[in-house]
């Protein structure tokens, strides 16, 4: 039942349910919002699948019990035919209806009775995320695994996470997909930086058992508009990190993070996993499952003792050959030379990033230098560090002269 043409600019919505009272008030609650325009409304799954090439809504809202052809089925049929966002609605809430629906190629679950905050958030996630998604359609299951990259320091304030965040999106401003993990599990941050609000974590995730199927995990990602960059947040309260790598795991014979890690590998061309410090069970699995362990220190003496310390560790871990090494806020003024540190640390530095005052504007206003289109010596020298993911691999570079940002020549 097609409606009047919507105004250029709104988010064009089909309301697919077989109960017209339930239509009725979804169109009411979206009336409540200018961004939206309901374009029809259909009352069984053949209906919605016709509806769909007809009126070319930008998200349909699914009910999963419809008459002739159930929702989850025309779901499938929906996006594998369009590419056309699905978010689904149902009384229902178990584990089962939600991996089906997933599988199916759904963006959301909303659970009836939902409030119109709720539904406005899912419309606005599902369309924002839907162009991204199909000018870059995930690789086939035969496509190369993607490389992941693991952040890691011994130190809080070494930069970690700006280091993480900032290579994930100087990778995808290469266009390539890009998912960032967050593995500081009781007070991740890396959506703060991001500026972006995730709906689902990695905990949830692991509850509802969907971290090894990339398709299935695709709906805990957070997408990072302007980029083809995702975002796996960390839970949201500390209690929680038990449940991705401790005694709360729904099954503790499961390795969690691997199995994310492993199933985002075969969605995306690169995964940087902010794996912060510390030796949990969690950072581990992000270790052993890494391509490249970017290690980040800074020059001072607290910091480069406890790092000669964590590198010792990474060696037994069997790490060594995967590791590269990072020095922040690289500055002679301190007082130590490269020279001084790779002696301190028993090993050379790789990639150097310089001091820049911008560096906590960029934290503070939630765009980090390297999604800016202005350039600095430091936005300069993170995409240096990843433009030798890029191009080499991470291999090993030639000995010899160094520069006091980017790349260790």
């Amino acid at each position: 039942m097609p409606t009047s043409t919507p105004e250029r600019g709104r988010t064009r919505v089909l309301i697919v349910d077989d109960a017209d009272q339930v239509r009725q008030t979804i169109r009411a609650m979206l009336e409540l919002y200018d961004a939206f325009e309901v374009v029809g409304e259909a009352a069984d799954g053949e209906a919605a699948i016709e509806a769909v090439q007809a009126l070319k809504p930008d998200v349909v809202l699914m009910d999963i019990n419809l008459p002739a052809l159930d929702g989850i089925s025309a779901t499938g049929r929906i996006v594998r035919e369009s590419g056309t966002a699905v978010v689904m609605i149902s009384v229902e809430n178990g584990q089962e209806y939600f991996r089906r629906a997933m599988k199916a190629g759904a963006r959301d679950f909303l659970v009836k009775p939902f409030s119109s905050d709720s539904l406005a958030e899912a419309i606005r996630r599902a369309a924002r995320e839907a162009p991204a998604a199909r000018a870059d359609a995930p690789a086939g299951r035969d496509a190369p695994a993607g490389r992941v990259v693991t952040v890691f320091g011994a130190k809080g304030g070494a930069g970690v996470s700006t280091v993480a965040v900032n290579l994930a999106l100087a990778l995808a401003r290469g266009a390539d997909r890009v998912a960032a993990v967050d593995l500081d599990l009781e007070f991740g941050g890396l959506e703060v930086l991001l500026d972006v609000t995730p709906l689902v974590t990695l905990a949830d995730a692991c509850r509802e058992g969907a971290v090894a199927d990339p398709d299935l995990l695709g709906a805990a990602l957070t997408h990072v508009p302007g980029f083809p960059l995702w975002l796996l947040a960390a839970p949201n309260a500390p209690h929680l990190a038990a449940v991705v790598d401790g005694e709360a795991r729904p099954d503790p014979s499961r390795a969690y993070v691997a199995e994310a890690l492993h199933a985002l590998r075969r969605r995306f061309r690169y995964v940087v996993v902010d794996a912060g410090r510390g030796f949990r069970e969690g950072h581990l699995q992000a270790l052993e499952t890494a391509d490249v362990v970017l290690f980040v220190t800074t020059p001072d003496v607290p910091a480069l003792a406890a790092s000669a310390r964590a590198l010792r560790a990474l060696e037994a871990l069997g790490v060594g050959e995967r590791l590269k090494l990072l020095l922040n806020r690289a500055d002679e003024a301190v007082g130590l030379s490269l020279e001084d540190i790779a002696r301190a640390l028993g090993r050379a530095v790789d990639f150097t990033l310089p001091v820049e005052r911008a560096a906590a504007l960029a934290a503070n206003t939630g765009q980090p230098l390297a999604a800016r289109r202005g350039r600095s010596r430091l936005a300069e020298s993170i995409f240096d560090v990843a433009g030798a993911f890029h191009t080499d691999g991470g291999r090993d570079r030639p000995a010899g002269g160094w520069r006091l940002f980017g790349r260790v020549r």
